[in-house]
């Protein structure tokens, strides 16, 4: 169960060029979500409800960030950005976050990610004037 949620997160946040989610996905996203933890529940015959909830809460976290509007998303990577530097960071530039290998609704690399993959003008232009990042990843 846990590898099925890591990996859920492995294809929405690292799954690759091929991959780019819309705001309208996030309905989707979720409901595959809600499948996956069923699986696991199988109608109270698997596992408990409350074991699906300990594993499954960073998924639950990381998925509202998809239905983010792109501005918001924008504003609360800078200022998780910004909180996570040194004082010596602009606004306008801001440093590219290290990748810490946890996944976080307040993890920079985790609300970049969602950024990078978010299919929609808004995020593309911010991607190439703050970090010279190609349109089209």
């Amino acid at each position: 169960m846990k590898a099925s949620f890591d990996g859920l997160l492995l294809v929405l946040l690292a799954g690759g060029p091929a991959r780019a989610f819309t705001l309208q996905d996030y309905e989707m996203i979720e409901e595959d979500f809600r499948f996956l933890t069923d699986l696991f529940w199988s109608n109270g015959d698997g596992l408990s409800a409350e074991l699906i909830d300990d594993f499954s809460i960073t998924v639950k976290e990381i998925l509202p960030l998809f239905q983010t509007d792109t501005e918001s998303l924008i504003q609360k990577f800078r200022n998780i950005t910004l909180e996570n530097c040194s004082s010596s960071t602009t606004k306008s530039k801001l440093p590219l976050p290290p990748t810490t290998g946890q996944w976080g609704p307040t993890e920079p690399n985790t609300v970049l990610r969602v950024l990078c993959y978010r299919n929609d003008e808004i995020a593309a232009k911010f991607l190439k004037k703050t970090y010279n990042l190609p349109k089209k990843l």
